[in-house]
């Protein structure tokens, strides 16, 4: 009897054990949570906003146009479209797909949202350049009531929605009646602020902002959707690449924007900081002239120049393995190899075609890519074979227009944040550095071209050594390790910082 006393008095004491773990667990989960509630999070980043709208002649940049407003549809982290202010759409006759909005959603103001608001924020983006080119195929839009509206398009239902992720809608009354102008820049804010300079349906609304200094917000706690984990967000400028590290380095902020692929190493280090990395479709480009040098007309003498060029060097060595290169751009992956590296054959076929001794080389400068360091390993390895490389720096796309055709070599970088297949090849062929070159090719078609037909030649040109991507680089975020970036990027490397969270 006695034993058995002993045994269930070990039990209960056991359980008594347990339960006391599991409350504390349970207790420690708490204080977490009103910790992350109270905390400023604290982020560097390379710039602040010059104004407070989207569609600004400088707009805003994409992760701060997430803080304040909701665009009808956004890409997800697994390539998924998110439907946001949009509930469904349906598609019609003769082009058209008729739109119904999310009912009962409000702006910052307490206004309603309804389809006004939609076709005047679609009105003002096309008042924007760059945001011209995504919109150019919607051919009407038209109001069928307070939640619904039929957009007509030439493009596809993916591509129409790929474009419209780009797209925020803001408060039409609001800015109507306070007379707000898109493309003043944002003089300074300061706490309390009674009358906002932006009405968005967003999750954040500004509490202050010093022009190039930073911009601080707090959770919106009407928004539509569940409440951010963190309430309050302070973006920093800190325009230096080593700077911003240093300051994570020494707990001034928390998460830094954009470190340099040359430091990862000293934040893996660390037991309290982490290394995030974000892909997204970009690459840099090397254009060979054939339009310049006779010589280039031939595949072999192009070919020479390719097998002259260590891609898997430069993503060792100036990359720091942070990125991927491969024969092709990886839209849609298919038929991709490894590119050859072969510096003695390069040599000897250069040596047998007589080729110049010399080869002119067009830059776009851009102090935020690797630009200064390839054109550097570009003469190296083209040293290497016997050519010496004369190198002509531009800044500006006016300039590069003007001259690109007198170079034997073209070096330009690209980007996109579109998702869609269609808009990608549509992005290169009329809206890069490339579009000059690539028409110009196109031309000796001698025939209009449709779009599968020029997808087709793109590729060609690369396997043809035309056109040859070196690299694609990813972007390289640091963080302490209580935050978990991979909460809040989106696949188009997009921060939606209402999503960040605690690491587990």
């Amino acid at each position: 009897m006695v034993d058995k006393m002993a045994f269930l008095y070990r039990q209960l004491k056991i359980i008594t054990l347990l339960f006391s773990a599991l409350v504390a667990n349970v207790n420690a989960s708490i204080i977490d949570l009103e910790r992350s509630n109270q905390k400023v999070v604290q982020i560097a980043v390379k710039e602040t906003p010059y104004s407070l709208s989207p569609y600004a002649s400088r707009g805003l940049d994409a992760q701060y146009s997430h803080l304040f407003f909701d665009p009808l549809v956004r890409w997800g982290q697994g390539g998924e479209l998110e439907y946001r202010l949009l509930a469904k759409l349906k598609t019609l006759k003769n082009n058209k797909i008729r739109f119904h909005l999310k009912k009962k959603i409000y702006f910052h103001s307490g206004n309603l949202l309804t389809s006004k608001d939609v076709i005047w924020s679609l009105n003002e983006a096309r008042k924007n350049k760059c945001l011209q080119r995504k919109l150019q195929h919607i051919v009407n839009v038209k109001r069928i009531n307070d939640y619904q509206f039929d957009v007509q398009t030439e493009l596809t239902q993916t591509q129409l929605l790929d474009y419209l992720s780009h797209i925020f809608i803001l408060d039409s009354a609001y800015y109507k009646k306070n007379k707000i102008d898109h493309h003043s820049a944002q003089t300074a804010l300061l706490p309390p602020i009674k009358t906002l300079p932006l009405s968005g349906t967003g999750p954040y609304r500004v509490t202050s902002f010093y022009a190039d200094v930073n911009l601080r917000v707090e959770a919106n706690v009407s928004y539509w959707q569940n409440q951010p984990l963190f309430k309050s967000l302070n973006f920093v400028k800190i325009k230096s690449i080593d700077s911003r590290l240093y300051a994570l380095l020494a707990d001034d902020i928390d998460i830094s924007e954009a470190i340099s692929n040359k430091n990862i190493n000293s934040v893996y280090l660390l037991d309290d900081k982490q290394i995030y990395q974000t892909t997204s479709l970009n690459a840099l480009f090397l254009m060979i002239n054939e339009t310049k040098n006779d010589l280039f007309e031939r595949r072999t003498a192009r070919n020479a120049i390719h097998l002259a060029i260590n891609q898997a060097g430069m993503l060792k060595h100036i990359l720091n393995g942070t990125g991927t290169f491969s024969s092709k751009l990886n839209v849609v992956a298919s038929d991709m190899y490894e590119p050859v590296y072969d510096a003695t054959r390069a040599k000897y076929l250069l040596k047998k075609m007589n080729a110049p001794k010399r080869l002119s080389l067009l830059v776009m400068t851009d102090k935020n890519d690797h630009s200064q360091e390839v054109v550097l390993a570009l003469k190296n390895m083209l040293d290497k074979v016997g050519v010496k490389l004369d190198v002509t720096e531009v800044d500006s796309i006016e300039q590069w227009n003007k001259v690109q055709f007198n170079y034997d070599l073209m070096l330009a970088n690209w980007s996109s944040p579109l998702i869609a297949t269609d808009n990608v090849y549509q992005d290169i062929f009329s809206n890069s550095l490339l579009s000059g070159y690539l028409e110009l090719l196109f031309e000796q078609q001698k025939k209009p071209l449709t779009m599968a037909e020029k997808i087709v030649l793109f590729d060609q040109y690369q396997t043809s050594d035309r056109i040859v991507p070196l690299f694609s680089h990813n972007k390289i975020w640091a963080t302490d390790k209580q935050f978990d970036l991979q909460s809040v990027f989106s696949v188009t490397a997009t921060p939606y910082w209402h999503l960040l969270n605690l690491s587990h």
